[in-house]
């Protein structure tokens, strides 16, 4: 026990009658005693020194070492092993269509990942126990890991909103839609780029960020509780606008019910990151208000991580559908496999089969073109291969009679619509 905390013990008991020098278990029992040996340790006492003798009470008194060091690995593994899983498969499935929302998956799960490292170093050092029980040189090293991990986490999650923005300029045609996600990719952008650096110089000199809780340092910082939360409630308004996005045009596709209940699962299961962010807001109150931060910021590191790697897993769901429906086409393919064809709505006379060439000839009755006594007559010639993702395929009648096939795919492939030839006998 350090000399300070000695003087402190021997004033206190000097100062009632309750207790003895020798009666240890009285001296661990009276709440008045321990209370002012408290106040005058953190009067009389460096940092250090306090967390030393509060080390050495609590060993002479026989009350057990916390620790919840295995639970912020455990999550880490189990999430980070699923995101990977879901990253991975996001990239096979592109192929040579990867584009920007594969990308930023991509990047997400890189600084996830160093995250997750980070966590795995600090639980050895101790993180999940008590900070008393950890020598300063443990201390020291912790939050500056801690500082580092909150980097990654906001370029991550970041990274992990565009993710979902570029999904939408990839499978969403409509031009107003597309407009206001360009918008909100320049917002999320922005977010992202102000709130890293922010958290990357929240105190100058930098360093200050991990020595200032010795209290030997000197430095400025700027409120990083009012920081954090403010970013949450951003986070969260910003996750609840990415999901909403989406839905004015999911309404309007006409669709079976079972292919319905898979898309509106598949673009609602992101909702999860959000869910997971609003139940992190809970661990962010201890943050805020503690003394104890190997402890009780514990659960914000894992709930952080949790969001982290889940928003990445949500945001590779329309790829592990398309993998699903390409190893069980049964289960989750919408394609409609007890019907050799497929009527195009709306328009007259024209079908197609599943890889198959078809031939689709029209006499347009109120199209029948006389110019003269010249009648003009269309054939149409194409071949419709399925891909193994789900898709609204469209068939337009444009000026002048000639029909054309165009595809909309809300997974990550596209269709290949070939071979299509078009004849005009007049």
């Amino acid at each position: 026990m350090p000399d300070c905390a000695v003087k402190c013990l021997q004033d206190s008991l000097k100062a009632q009658e309750k207790c003895t020098a020798t009666d240890v278990a009285c001296i661990c029992s009276d709440q008045p005693l321990n209370a002012a040996i408290q106040g005058c340790v953190l009067q009389s006492c460096t940092v250090i020194d306090a967390l030393a003798s509060q080390n050495a009470t609590q060993t002479m008194c026989g009350i057990p070492m916390r620790d919840i060091t295995h639970v912020t690995p455990i999550i880490t593994g189990t999430s980070g092993g699923a995101a990977i899983i879901g990253v991975a498969v996001r990239v096979w499935m592109s192929g040579a269509e990867f584009w920007l929302d594969d990308a930023m998956c991509v990047v997400a799960l890189f600084f996830a990942a160093l995250m997750a490292i980070l966590e795995f170093l600090m639980s050895g050092l101790g993180f999940g126990k008590d900070i008393w029980t950890l020598a300063p040189s443990q201390i020291y090293r912790i939050v500056q890991f801690t500082w580092l991990t909150e980097i990654f986490w906001f370029v991550s999650i970041g990274c992990t909103k565009l993710a979902f923005l570029f999904l939408y300029l990839r499978v969403f045609p409509r031009q107003k839609l597309r407009r206001v996600v360009h918008v909100f990719i320049g917002l999320g952008t922005f977010i992202t780029v102000i709130f890293t650096v922010i958290v990357t110089v929240n105190c100058l000199p930098i360093t200050y960020i991990w020595t200032s809780w010795d209290g030997l340092h000197k430095g400025k910082c700027i409120n990083l509780n009012a920081f954090v939360w403010a970013h949450a409630v951003i986070d969260i308004v910003f996750d609840c606008i990415i999901f909403a996005l989406p839905i004015p045009e999911l309404i309007k596709l006409k669709m079976s019910l079972k292919k319905r209940i898979m898309i509106v699962v598949m673009f609602s299961v992101g909702g999860l990151g959000t869910i997971v962010s609003i139940l992190r807001l809970q661990s962010l109150v201890a943050f805020s208000n503690s003394t104890n931060a190997t402890w009780d910021n514990c659960p914000t590191a894992y709930w952080s991580v949790l969001s982290c790697f889940v928003g990445i897993f949500c945001a590779c769901m329309p790829a592990l559908r398309k993998c699903l429906a390409f190893v069980f086409p049964s289960c989750f393919s919408s394609t409609q496999q007890n019907s050799n064809y497929r009527e195009y709505s709306g328009t007259p006379n024209a079908r197609a089969s599943t890889n198959k060439q078809s031939k689709s000839r029209s006499t347009l009755g109120s199209a029948l073109q006389s110019f003269g006594g010249i009648t003009k007559t269309v054939d149409t010639n194409f071949t419709v291969t399925r891909a193994e993702d789900d898709e609204q395929e469209l068939v337009h009648i444009q000026k002048g009679g000639v029909k054309t096939h165009s595809h909309w795919s809300l997974g990550e492939g596209s269709d290949k619509s070939e071979g299509e030839r078009r004849t005009r006998q007049m």
